[in-house]
Formats: structure tokens, sequence, C-alpha cells
């Protein structure tokens, strides 16, 4: 599934309606400048490093915005108020953009409800920027940092790189320059 995908289902409807789902598109990539661009349930959805955080789709009688997670509408409640709203979507007009302020203050709540779902029941951890930038990875176990682990910064470039042993850094560590090229190695006892 790709952005030429989601070109090719925005194809199918008219001139008006197409433009608005053209521009929440375009609007979408600027608060998420990294993500992914897939067709999901159907539907186009932004992913970050495999996690649909935003879709969206038009219909015959309105546009709709999924944020993949129901709770996420009691989180801006007031702000939703005016919308039809399903458990699983947010509905706008037809033929008026949807809120550039509200679709940053939707993204945002978004990005704290997926970092706060981590670390998963297999122990993987990810963090992500407001941005839907990576910040962290690695994995936890028995609450603990344990394995490899990778930190970038807001830009996306490598910042730091190491293992950790049951929460003990562990083996070697690198530190990357602004470029993500290796600047600063240390090792640490295992």
């Amino acid at each position: 599934m790709s952005k030429a995908q989601v070109t090719a289902h925005l194809k199918k409807f008219d001139k008006k309606q197409r433009e608005i789902l053209a521009q929440l598109r375009t609007d979408i990539l600027v608060e998420l400048p990294t993500a992914q661009e897939v067709i999901k349930y159907g539907i186009p959805t932004f992913e970050v490093e495999g996690v649909p955080v935003l879709g969206f789709d038009g219909y015959k009688a309105h546009n709709s915005v999924f944020p993949y997670g129901g709770s996420i509408n009691q989180y801006l409640e007031k702000e939703l108020a005016k919308y039809v709203q399903t458990k699983g979507s947010i509905h706008f007009a037809l033929d008026k953009p949807f809120p550039k302020p509200l679709l940053k203050k939707l993204i945002k709540v978004k990005i704290a409800h997926i970092n706060a779902s981590y670390p998963n029941r297999m122990g993987e951890y990810m963090e992500f920027y407001g941005n839907g930038i990576l910040k962290a990875k690695g994995k936890m176990k028995q609450a603990k940092m344990h394995g490899y682990w990778e930190w970038f910064r807001k830009d996306g470039t490598k910042l730091r790189s190491g293992s950790f042993k049951n929460g003990e850094q562990s083996g070697l560590w690198i530190t990357y320059d602004q470029n993500g090229k290796p600047y600063k190695k240390s090792n640490f006892p295992s």
C-alpha cells in the first residue's frame, strides 16, 4: 500500500470533496512529516513506524477523520462537541475543511495515547515526538530496559544507541553527531 494508492483512492470523489480531502491529507503530512501513507481498513491512513495515527475518508453525506482509538474523542470532548461522532470517527462537512488547530490537537492527543501504550505485552517500547518522529525504541524486561536501544533527535537523526542488561548499560554505546555519524564510543561492562 502506498502514496499512489491513496491518490487513486481520492480520485473517486467529485472535485470539491476531493479538494477538501486533499487539503486534509496535506495538513496531516505537515503535522506528521515522516508518516507513511497507506490504505488500512479501506481508508487512507498515516502510520509512523507501522503504528496507525490517523485515517480519513469521504462519504456521500460527510467526510470523516479516524483517530484509531475511540477513547481519543473523550480527551477533546469540548473541541469536538459540534461534530457528529461515532466510536471511531469524527464527521465533518463535505464542503468545509477540517480545522487545522483541531487537527493539531487531535494528533497531539493521539501521539500521547500511542506513547502511553508502551511497553506492549511483548516488551517492545517506542516513544514518539509530537510530530510523529520516533524518539526512542527498545525492549523492556521486567520493567527494566533490556537489549538494544536507540534514541533519535526531533529531526529523525540518530542520537545514541546501546544495549542494556537488566536495566544496566552494557557493551558498546555510540553517540552520533547531527548528521547521524558516530563521533563517540563508550564500552560498559556486561
